[in-house]
């Protein structure tokens, strides 16, 4: 082998097997680190590309969660748990075979591979790729980029890739503009849904988040943490019944928080505490996003009840809350909530009306503007109102008071990871800052923010904001430099550019928006 010529000690070392066969890629070509979906005390290991090279870092970081429960990093993008049950042979050969094919070439921030799509559809998919949705993916699932020209003119590209502004940029622009003037509608039906119920549920619930829990017929945004006080898992919290809980997180992450909350409830029940149920519900359950100005006027048009002008109002159906309403013929759990930060509801309906309700949605949607927005315009939208992401701001190595998050976490209980949380201080903290950068380039998340060519912190997430006309992003600085008014550098394209550090929720600070009577 070409091996003994280069280390030719191993020559001498002993019995030694050489294999030719398949290269163990995963579908997204990172390998799988960490304990096991489903079992205790088995841990993997596998799925390495390169081999060798990976083995001093892996074996590092596979030791900490051993030995102490979690990595000094993050490693929730290495986490086993990122793939669920609907992963087939087939699925994997193939992406196995795509991911070789993107080894050695260049990759950009907007990349989508194209191999085995679409495969997890919602009831609207059809409907939306006749508006000209483009299409990205996340745990296999479809869902909209964004919606570009049905009839592309000659010579655009939806498949242009690059590290400045995509031929996708101008329609996520007016996307994110309809958001803020009349309403637009995004499909989140991958949102990951649990139901949680039974005489244990509350207590476990209580000590499981750090959050006070809502009444019934409220919800509450929450974070379930691990034994090192960081952020394992964000939650909305919708409290059904007594002892009855539905809860939302990210699409991405189903497998990984169904095996949380199942290893964490079967602890609980061991240490004496009473029965719980947990099923995932993911599959059952689509979600259409309706936010704007116009959302209430607009479901006002098709709502069934005694009063449609009252049902929608603050009186019956204030922010924060959720009630089971009809919308024409279709049953919906609507909560009252908006990733974008203007008012709007969150549908969720019974799977199999998914294309009944978002015909409806659109029968009445043309008057009151309605426009259809995907991830993208939606990503820039909660950072105008400095909405934290899983994966982004939150995650295993930030507390929720290092993520600035205070207002979510109730210190007159005890919860999982208070102690260590408090005890770990704040070593950086979480900040939104206005950009004034390039003109044909946005950041996406990872560059550096410097002060005097020193690095000080990164970003987490960028983007674009419609609403001050410049770019925008989130991240983290030394906690000296997180005070409103600092001002910083970000590299972008080998550059240097000016940054500030501004209050938290930039656009309507108060939340009149979100809160407006009607």
């Amino acid at each position: 082998m070409s091996m003994i010529h280069r280390l030719p000690s191993s020559e001498t070392v002993g019995l030694k097997d050489d294999f030719n066969g398949p290269i163990c890629y995963t579908p997204d070509g990172n390998p799988l680190v960490g304990p096991a979906p489903g079992l205790r005390n088995m841990w993997l290991a596998e799925g390495f590309s390169f081999g060798i090279t990976a083995a001093g870092g892996t074996g590092h970081y596979l030791a900490q969660l051993m030995t102490e429960g979690e990595a000094e990093i993050d490693m929730a993008s290495l986490d086993p748990k990122r793939y669920g049950n609907w992963m087939t042979t087939e699925y994997a050969a193939r992406k196995n075979e795509e991911c070789y094919n993107h080894v050695f070439i260049l990759h950009h921030p907007d990349e989508e591979r194209a191999d085995c799509r679409p495969l997890r559809t919602a009831p609207a998919y059809d409907r939306q790729i006749g508006m000209g949705a483009q299409m990205g993916q996340v745990n296999g699932w479809e869902r909209p980029n964004y919606y570009g020209p049905k009839d592309a003119p000659e010579g655009f590209d939806h498949d242009s890739r690059s590290f400045r502004r995509g031929a996708w940029w101008p329609f996520a622009v007016e996307e994110a503009k309809a958001v803020r003037n009349t309403v637009g509608v995004i499909d989140a039906s991958a949102f990951t849904k649990h139901l949680l119920r039974g005489p244990g549920a509350t207590a476990f619930l209580d000590h499981f988040t750090c959050n006070k829990l809502p009444n019934v017929g409220r919800i509450n945004l929450t974070y379930a943490l691990t034994d090192h006080g960081t952020t394992r898992t964000e939650y909305t919290i919708v409290r059904l019944a007594q002892d009855e809980y539905y809860l939302i997180s990210a699409g991405a992450w189903t497998a990984y928080d169904y095996d949380f909350l199942k290893k964490s409830a079967e602890d609980f029940i061991a240490a004496g505490g009473a029965h719980i149920d947990i099923h995932d519900i993911t599959t059952q359950w689509g979600v259409y996003a309706l936010a704007g100005p116009n959302a209430r006027a607009l479901l006002k048009d098709i709502v069934k009840d005694s009063d449609p002008e009252t049902v929608l109002g603050n009186k019956r159906f204030p922010w924060l809350s959720y009630r089971d309403i009809e919308l024409g013929m279709c049953p919906v759990r609507a909560v009252r909530v908006a990733y974008t930060g203007e008012l709007g509801w969150e549908l969720h309906y019974p799977i199999e009306f998914g294309r009944y309700l978002w015909d409806l949605l659109w029968s009445v949607g043309e008057k009151h503007g309605l426009k259809g927005v995907g991830a993208r315009a939606q990503n820039w939208l909660r950072q105008e109102k400095s909405y934290r992401a899983f994966g982004n701001e939150l995650g295993r190595d930030a507390t929720p008071l290092e993520a600035a998050l205070d207002r979510f976490v109730d210190l007159s209980k005890d919860f999982n990871g208070k102690a260590r949380m408090l005890e770990t201080g704040i070593r950086s903290k979480c900040v939104t800052v206005l950009i004034d950068g390039p003109e044909d380039t946005d950041p996406w998340g990872k560059e550096a923010l410097l002060v005097n060519g020193t690095k000080v912190g990164r970003l987490t997430s960028g983007g674009y904001s419609v609403a001050f006309g410049k770019q925008i992003g989130m991240g983290y600085v030394r906690p000296d430099l997180a005070e409103a008014g600092t001002k910083l550098k970000v590299k972008i394209l080998r550059q240097e550019w000016d940054v500030v550090v501004v209050e938290d929720s930039p656009f309507d600070p108060s939340n009149a928006r979100i809160r407006v009577d009607g």
